[in-house]
């Protein structure tokens, strides 16, 4: 089963389109009908007023989607916590292996998904997000190889009726990886967290999607190793806020085609 298999579900969303064109038309709730045009100081209050804020979209729960590990008994040495609407995934591992045992290195992969769809794009335009993904591996152990690693992946479509955001370009490699070859010794605590943004272009109409799924690797030889409880992935929104949500805006072109004639690049 590969990630392409994974369930394609996606939970509803709200979306605000910010039309600068038409805020900068419009004039202040206490101006008078026969008031003058605005001023430019007054324009670049609202313009800057408008770029600082986003949509905060919140995310379903993440699904496992994807689980490979080894035969017989260690089946359920890598354990996870059920998942809330918190944009977390918390995992656990208590893993041993007989120096004796003959063989390659033992070696556990799990992935979880979760997806959102957008309402449509009421204009030609670009869809922009962004948001922070981090992880936490707090390790022991004292095995020949006893290596932790952690990865996200991310998939945008301009239209969920004709495409799907799990088969977007680019989806099947990571967009980062937080932490990778973290050695389980004694009293491990790492952390690594990473900013993500993108854009779509849109047609009047679309209704983008965005996919996120989240991975954990384990490859454990000749030793033990232990996975302990605060370990896990995460998403949140930019510059560390709140987990469990993604942050979208949307910019009509009509708006970037100004900016552009305007030299604002």
């Amino acid at each position: 089963m590969t990630l392409l298999d994974s369930p394609r579900t996606a939970g509803p969303a709200v979306l605000s389109s910010r039309d600068l064109v038409a805020a900068l038309d419009t004039p202040p709730v206490d101006d008078a009908p026969a008031a003058a045009a605005p001023g430019f100081d007054e324009l670049r209050g609202r313009l800057q007023t408008w770029l600082r804020e986003w949509d905060t979209q919140r995310l379903p729960a993440f699904e496992q989607a994807r689980s490979v590990m080894p035969q017989g008994e260690r089946t359920s040495a890598f354990r996870t916590a059920a998942t809330r609407a918190d944009g977390a995934v918390r995992i656990t591992a208590s893993l041993y292996d007989a120096p004796n045992r003959q063989g390659d290195a033992l070696a556990w992969s799990r992935n979880w998904l979760t997806a959102v769809t957008l309402p449509a794009a009421p204009v030609d335009g670009r869809l922009f997000y962004r948001f922070r993904a981090g992880s936490r591996l707090v390790l022991d152990g004292r095995a020949e190889t006893a290596l932790a690693s952690t990865s996200v992946h991310v998939g945008v479509t301009a239209d969920a009726a004709t495409s799907s955001p799990f088969d977007a370009p680019g989806f099947g490699t990571p967009v980062c990886r937080p932490l990778v070859g973290v050695e389980a010794r004694e009293d491990v605590d790492a952390r690594a967290e990473h900013d993500i943004e993108g854009s779509i272009d849109l047609r009047a109409g679309d209704r983008p999607a965005i996919a996120i799924v989240l991975g954990a690797n384990l490859v454990f030889r000749d030793g033990w190793m232990r996975v302990h409880e605060g370990s896990g992935l995460w998403i949140g929104s930019a510059g560390g806020g709140p987990t469990g949500s993604i942050e979208v805006r949307f910019a009509p072109s009509a708006l970037l085609e100004l900016f552009d004639q305007a030299g604002i690049a």
